[in-house]
């Protein structure tokens, strides 16, 4: 059992609504002990995008075969480290990635979705 990181929690409790995201940290601190780093957790998190029913399905893919969890988190490439690093960024770094929207999911920031508008 290994607890998850902090800025693992951070992403947790920003995609996961109330009341879930204690529960999902409860359920990342009880994995075995070759389930527990953070890129593992890290993965079963981003696979799951905020979604409880989700997160439980990467659950019950860890306990067949973990590799395919890095695949779904998008952690499976050599690129790993950098792509945690992007997605789990030090605390006070905004990363950029959108803004936060109530119940987890980001949304683009505003100018992003007009410029989707005018390339289509």
């Amino acid at each position: 059992m290994t607890a998850p990181t902090e800025r693992l929690i951070r992403r947790v409790r920003r995609d996961f609504g109330r009341g879930t995201d204690d529960e999902v940290i409860r359920r990342l601190t009880a994995l075995a002990a070759d389930d527990s780093s953070e890129r593992v957790q890290a993965a079963l998190v981003l696979g799951a995008a905020g979604d409880w029913h989700r997160f439980e399905h990467q659950l019950r893919q860890l306990e067949l075969d973990w590799r395919d969890v890095l695949v779904a988190g998008g952690l499976a490439g050599e690129d790993w480290p950098v792509r945690l690093t992007a997605e789990l960024p030090p605390a006070g770094q905004d990363g950029q990635r959108g803004l936060p929207r109530p119940g987890g999911r980001q949304v683009a920031r505003r100018r992003d979705w007009r410029n989707l508008r005018r390339r289509r």
